[in-house]
């Protein structure tokens, strides 16, 4: 019952992309998750002004959750000045039925 993050996202400022990855992986780590993509993207069907992807992977969708409540809000600032970010918090298919049903998405 996987749980995901997943930063869809246009690169700000290209000289201090670098250290997100640093500053970030430390705290999945700590909840137990693992890098699955990190790559830029490129669209097969209609168009986005995305260009790159992340995707983090862990034990639950519970987890996942947790883990971005954890982000601090200074990190979230630092990493807004380096990156136009979408964030989403996903359920693995397994668990989509009772995320949907514990009314996550409703609101």
């Amino acid at each position: 019952m996987a749980g995901y993050i997943l930063h869809y996202y246009n690169i700000i400022d290209r000289s201090r992309v670098d250290e997100l990855g640093p500053m970030s992986l430390p705290g999945v780590e700590k909840c137990g998750g693992e890098i699955i993509v990190a790559s830029p993207v490129k669209m097969l069907k209609d168009k986005t002004t995305y260009s790159n992807m992340i995707i983090y992977k862990f034990e639950s969708f519970e987890t996942a959750l947790e883990c971005y409540n954890l982000e601090s809000e200074e990190f979230r600032k630092f990493r807004d000045q380096i990156v136009d970010v979408i964030t989403m918090v996903l359920p693995g298919h397994s668990a989509t039925k009772s995320v949907i049903s514990s009314g996550y998405f409703q609101g």
